[in-house]
């Protein structure tokens, strides 16, 4: 059996529109796993989450899983974009993880209220209720979610979600500073890349080339030049680079892609609005 990956955005730090950003899409990380029992975990609320919310409304109401990997803007600020928190019959469990300055109850109800927003989670229709980020493995049906730390301003979790009743496994890796990673950081990513079997896809962030890696010291992310050597080392088939800079239109990221796949025939590029298939 196989997961369904829908795109909502992948765009990196903040949204782009215009006509220049069409193919690969201007909305920041949002992404919607449809598991083979109809499970629907979605990864990060950028404002990607609009597209996502219009795909789960197509399915109906009924219970959404939200994971975040971190709670910056570009990554959360999209949870004001879904109409469906105001609508009954949905219920919405958001689970992060927690960090020296919050978590996941903290991160939300200080966005979604007022000065920022009018209407506080109190208010929404919605079910909506909160949960940590456990050490082991959470269960979303049979969809089996792990995680572990990786280097970026702030913390950030990277997961691996393998559905329990079929072969199919990925990993979400949306921001992540590589060149910042200490041994242990490395020995347990790759790890979790790597076990039970590599997974089917690595779906990472490659804000950057290796060339520009000074300009970009210290702000959290990686490039495609490292993510590659990482699904080498782990063994993993596919790759799906996101996190796009925000100034890269489609010209740029067209011609990053004929580059990437010189060196991985493997690897692509996210576009918004596309569905993948992972597993058979």
């Amino acid at each position: 059996m196989s997961l369904r990956l829908f795109i909502g955005g992948m765009r990196g730090s903040r949204p782009v529109t215009g006509a220049a950003f069409e193919e690969f899409g201007g909305d920041t990380t949002a992404l919607l796993l449809v598991g083979s029992q109809g499970e629907r975990l979605v990864l990060d609320a950028g404002t990607g989450m609009s597209a996502v919310a219009r795909q789960l409304a197509e399915a109906g109401p009924g219970e959404v899983t939200v994971l975040f990997s971190h709670y910056h803007l570009d990554h959360a600020v999209g949870l004001t974009m879904n109409p469906l928190f105001y609508q009954p019959g949905w219920s919405f469990r958001l689970l992060g993880p927690t960090f020296t300055d919050g978590g996941v109850r903290e991160a939300v109800t200080h966005l979604v209220a007022p000065p920022y927003w009018p209407l506080p989670v109190e208010r929404m229709s919605a079910r909506i209720e909160f949960a940590e980020i456990a050490a082991a493995e959470i269960r979303v049906g049979r969809l089996g979610v792990r995680s572990c730390p990786v280097p970026h301003p702030g913390g950030c979790l990277a997961y691996r979600i393998d559905g329990t009743d079929s072969n199919a496994s990925l990993v979400f890796a949306t921001d992540l500073e590589w060149q910042k990673r200490t041994k242990a950081d490395e020995t347990v990513f790759l790890a979790m890349c790597r076990t039970p079997r590599p997974a089917d896809v690595l779906i990472i962030d490659a804000h950057f080339a290796r060339a520009n890696a000074k300009a970009f010291a210290g702000w959290g992310h990686s490039s495609w030049e490292d993510d590659l050597d990482i699904a080498r080392s782990a063994g993993v088939p596919r790759v799906l680079l996101g996190h796009h800079a925000p100034d890269a239109d489609d010209k740029a990221l067209r011609a990053l892609e004929q580059q990437v796949k010189k060196h991985s025939p493997g690897a692509a590029l996210a576009r918004a609005g596309q569905w993948l298939t992972i597993g058979n």
